[in-house]
């Protein structure tokens, strides 16, 4: 069928909705339905694919939106999930969980004020339901306004609030305020009513602790373990435990598991630095606190601490690196200045270290001179600042959620003329109908780690096409056919004369000009390879990766890589995934704002590319715009490019 036939046909089948409204209506109550029970079974990558249908066979319903905000949550997509719960409010402003469930989001952003107001307003609207209380008790217990933390919680019981947690939130604002014995009975509580409810065990446990009580707090933990032998929660503060009663190989055996089951928790890496200074093991100690800089970057106390332990062990330098980067994240960080005027003045750098007293001085005291110098804002911008990622999740359960897998962090590859494929999975189409500079009227792509290669095919095309060249040397689309197989066999010296020769026979053939770019590329790569040339890209790194060698020869190769693409744009602007592959190309070599340009260009001809959006995405962490960086992500991830979420789980959750 030709293109324009099946455009027809798909208008024609539009306008049977328009005929048939109740087809229409079956449709969008098909999708809501399969999206709402693959949300029920923890299916929500599946369940945003449904909704996402849903809504755009009718954008004007609510429901779709706050569904598809709902999955993305339990995601831990909260920028995407903000913006869907805004959307269903928009289009039915009185639907009270749109408003308690942006409250939810808001508060996992630190954005306490809108999501006060969120909380409000839903209860205006729904003023018996009793989880919006406990939500917002949640919120007030961050807050440390325990009072009223506490008084929702007391108006979700007199609601018949059906859940232990409701003790459990109640117990823990009691703790809060150092009502302990009230504290302790709200837990017992708890218990009572959900005797297998690990969690209960460890809240009781950890209040024993402020009381001073670790033996007595150890006893909870060990029954928390009793009934989740993984529960990393129970396990952590099982250690903090053990390290208050001296226990410091029983606390070191319960850190390793935890950060074996959550590999991604900091708060575990820095508790264990600290058990290796106990050991006198410093070095160790400032490898743990390595990974906890990498999960969070912008930890200004792990850079103080970490600068003081190198400057115990004499890297006056590198505490001194430490000491300038809390700084920067924090211009006003007292301890910080404090710090890096002892090593200036081990530097014998005098006067530097006279100013950095002065400047820590004044400092400190402003801030004891003025009551109310840090206002909440402040307040919660600095908790951000010492924040850690407290991730207590098991990695090797078989139902872990995708987003808390382990997952290499690296862009998404160039795309390729596909020849080969056992599956459409990650296939796209470019419809070339009435275009010039092409012979055919699709062009079907992949990303090229995921192309399919089968040698015996691939050679006997080779010799296949070789004879209808040797019959007919002047027909370009031998040459460029020819040339695809001998790139996909990586004889790229080859592949890149044939494409050369169907470009002499046809100055504007555009996919001899993108797959020769491609070839030559591959080349690159291959010759990097042998020299440890390559330019990593590390998203979250914390320093611009370096080439470690540089040849004429790349040079000019680079630069012709990035012609051939330019010609492509030149013959078909509107061809995107020229944008794209030189985007990939641009990362790759160290040019990432000319990356994140090629990609914006790739988006805006086509506003569904979810790699553009992911790689963009990543490229933008790397360059610290977080904000900029997780909208990305969060549009990947929707659009189907499901290691968006691993990533926002890491970087863009609070």
């Amino acid at each position: 069928m030709r293109f324009r036939y099946l455009i027809r046909y798909l208008f024609f089948f539009g306008l049977l909705f328009l005929v048939f409204p109740d087809a229409r209506s079956q449709h969008i109550a098909n999708y809501l339905q399969l999206g709402k029970t693959e949300l029920s079974e923890n299916h929500f990558l599946k369940a945003v694919d449904y909704f996402n249908k849903a809504i755009q066979i009718n954008s004007a319903s609510y429901e779709g939106y706050f569904l598809r905000g709902i999955s993305k949550y339990s995601l831990g997509d909260y920028t995407g999930a903000e913006k869907d719960f805004t959307d269903a409010i928009d289009r039915d402003p009185y639907y009270a969980e749109s408003y308690h469930y942006r409250a939810v989001v808001r508060s996992q952003q630190y954005n306490f004020g809108g999501a006060l107001e969120d909380f409000d307003l839903a209860i205006d609207r729904d003023p018996k339901n009793a989880t919006i209380y406990v939500n917002r008790a949640r919120t007030n217990l961050f807050l440390k306004q325990f009072k009223k933390s506490k008084a929702d919680c007391d108006k979700a019981i007199k609601l018949k609030y059906k859940n232990s947690g409701v003790y459990i939130l109640r117990g823990m604002a009691e703790a809060g305020a150092e009502e302990y014995e009230d504290a302790l009975a709200d837990f017992d509580r708890a218990i009572k009513y959900d005797p297998e409810d690990s969690y209960s065990y460890v809240q009781k446990g950890v209040t024993l602790m402020t009381m001073k009580k670790a033996d007595s707090a150890i006893v909870e933990f060990n029954t928390a373990l009793a009934i989740d032998s993984v529960d990393s929660y129970a396990l952590f503060n099982r250690a903090l435990a053990r390290m208050e009663t001296s226990d410091t190989s029983g606390a070191l055996s319960d850190l390793n598991k935890v950060i074996e089951l959550s590999p991604y928790n900091s708060m575990a890496y820095y508790n264990r630095a600290i058990l290796k200074i106990k050991t006198s093991n410093l070095d160790a100690a400032i490898d743990d606190l390595d990974n906890v800089i990498a999960l969070n970057s912008d930890n200004i106390a792990v850079y103080l601490f970490r600068g003081q332990l190198k400057q115990s062990v004499g890297d006056l330098q590198g505490a001194l690196k430490d000491f300038d980067k809390a700084i920067e994240i924090y211009p006003d960080f007292a301890d910080a200045y404090f710090e890096r005027s002892r090593v200036k003045k081990q530097l014998l750098d005098f006067k530097g270290a006279e100013e950095d007293y002065g400047i820590a001085y004044s400092i400190n005291k402003f801030d004891f001179e003025s009551n109310d110098s840090l206002k909440i804002e402040e307040v919660m911008y600095l908790k951000r600042l010492m924040a850690f990622s407290g991730e207590f999740s098991d990695k090797n359960t078989n139902d872990s959620k995708i987003e808390n897998e382990y997952v290499d962090i690296n862009l998404k590859s160039v795309f390729g003329v596909v020849l080969f494929s056992n599956s459409i999975t990650g296939m796209k189409m470019y419809d070339t109908y009435e275009k010039k500079g092409y012979h055919a009227t699709v062009i079907t792509l992949k990303e090229v780690d995921e192309a399919e290669h089968d040698e015996e095919v691939t050679n006997k095309q080779i010799k296949l096409l070789t004879e209808k060249i040797n019959k007919d040397p002047y027909d370009p689309v031998n040459y460029y056919n020819r040339g695809l197989m001998l790139a996909c066999s990586q004889d790229f010296e080859k592949a890149v004369n044939d494409f050369d020769k169907a470009i002499m026979f046809d100055p504007d053939y555009a996919m001899a000009y993108f797959c020769r770019a491609n070839t030559r590329y591959k080349l690159i790569e291959l010759i990097k390879s042998y020299y440890d040339y390559r330019h990593p890209f590390n998203p979250v790194g914390n320093k611009k990766p370096t080439i470690k060698r540089d040849t004429t020869y790349i040079k000019q190769e680079y630069k012709k890589v990035i012609n051939d693409f330019n010609r492509v744009e030149i013959l078909d602007p509107e061809f995107y995934f020229t944008y794209y592959n030189k985007g990939y190309v641009k990362s790759m070599e160290g040019d990432y704002w000319g990356a994140v340009s090629d990609f914006s260009k790739a988006i805006k001809y086509d506003e569904k590319f979810a790699e553009a959006y992911y790689n963009r995405g990543l490229i933008l962490l790397f360059l610290k715009m977080n904000n900029r960086a997780c909208n990305d992500l969060s549009a990947a991830g929707e659009l189907g490019a499901t290691d968006a979420y691993r990533v926002i789980k890491r970087y863009c959750s609070k």
